[in-house]
């Protein structure tokens, strides 16, 4: 079976790509492995440019929560409350947002086939074959949006098995809890509350939040157990009624992204914010800006490797360096003991929080620190180390 583009992966990255090349009358098909979309665990959380940059107009079939505010709380229990834009967004469900995304890719003219897991990836003569359980497929042109495990990835040599950093994550959905505010998403950090982590509790509803944790070093599970034990007034009553888990990559974008006839995009290229593990808007923006490469490329005839890198190049002008600098500042965090976190409260202010966490405008932190006396040489220096 041939076409001109094949999608392996049907999430943010995928979808976005299939639905602008396919717009521009190429023959897309997009193989999901899974039978349902969004079957990845997610705290389902995103800024409002987010949608933007997804072409779609903000939506209560997909958009479960509104949030006006964020909350990070250092392990003695003091917060840092943002309250500007920057703590604003929604909260997702996630596979009918997916769906959403789907349904805009297929009115362009994609094919989308499920449970069509990529099990082998060939190359041939300014060909890719693409084997599932289900056939074979030909195209000059492939996209690799098939997440942290990517085939695609390790089959054309993008990676080694186990060379990408990944931090497990583990997510209760839970009901009949008490919240103060439904409109506030809360972020919890201490080693003794998410090692080398933290919590999120995001609120989904009135009294419906996405509670879950990611560590590194040691199990899940008894830490989130534990943070809801100890958190009675939100979560004495509360039941569990879904329980999810799987792995995010927080390693930073791989070294290669592109080659001849193959663009990686999405967690697949490691388009992850490290700091935060989120992934939507990053990968929202990388398939935007792949598929409008492919269309050109398509359109020229040229799918080699230094065409194709236009992409990467364009995408690493912005994004790129957010997660380099994003990433940096997750491995100074890492080196901080509660104590120093404690500290952090009376330091920073909200801004600087977005600043780190998302890589935006880290040197503004550095020269913060830089007067310091606690910080000047623990932090400053490694968030300016180029």
């Amino acid at each position: 079976m041939k076409t001109d583009v094949v999608v392996v992966g049907a999430g943010p990255a995928g979808l976005t790509a299939a639905r602008a090349i396919s717009s521009r009358g190429f023959n897309v098909v997009i193989l999901e492995k899974e039978r349902r979309l969004g079957v990845k665990p997610c705290g389902e959380a995103v800024s409002k440019k987010t949608i933007d940059t997804a072409a779609v107009a903000p939506s209560k079939d997909f958009i479960v929560q509104e949030i006006t505010r964020a909350s990070v709380y250092a392990p003695d229990g003091r917060n840092i409350s943002i309250e500007d834009e920057s703590g604003a967004g929604y909260i997702l469900n996630k596979t009918l947002f997916l769906q959403h995304l789907a349904e805009k890719a297929a009115e362009a003219g994609a094919h989308i086939y499920m449970n069509q897991a990529a099990v082998d990836v060939t190359r041939g003569d300014n060909m890719i074959q693409v084997e599932t359980k289900g056939g074979e497929w030909q195209a000059p042109l492939l996209l690799g949006a098939d997440g942290f495990s990517s085939v695609v990835s390790r089959r054309l040599d993008f990676e080694k098995a186990g060379a990408r950093a990944l931090i497990p994550c583990l997510q209760y959905v839970m009901v009949n809890c008490n919240l103060d505010d439904s409109h506030t998403t809360s972020f919890y950090l201490g080693r003794n509350v998410a090692p080398f982590g933290y919590v999120w509790v995001f609120p989904t509803g009135r009294r419906k939040v996405n509670v879950g944790i990611g560590v590194r070093g040691s199990p899940a599970k008894p830490y989130l157990d534990r943070f809801i034990k100890e958190h009675p007034p939100l979560f004495s009553k509360a039941e569990i009624i879904g329980v999810e888990a799987a792995p995010v990559t927080i390693s930073g974008i791989l070294e290669r992204i592109v080659d001849d006839n193959v663009m990686l995009v999405g967690e697949a290229a490691g388009q992850v914010i490290p700091f935060t593990g989120g992934g939507i808007h990053s990968s929202i923006t990388a398939g935007t800006m792949a598929g409008e490469t492919a269309v050109k490329a398509l359109e020229e005839e040229n799918l080699s490797r230094s065409r194709l890198r236009t992409y990467a190049e364009r995408y690493n002008e912005h994004w790129g360096k957010r997660i380099r600098d994003s990433l940096k500042a997750l491995h100074v965090i890492e080196r901080l003991n509660d104590d120093d976190l404690n500290a952090l409260v009376d330091i920073l202010e909200p801004q600087d929080i977005i600043n780190l966490a998302n890589g935006s405008d880290i040197t503004a932190v550095a020269r913060k620190f830089l007067r310091h006396p606690l910080f000047g040489l623990k932090i400053a220096k490694a968030l300016l180390t180029t």
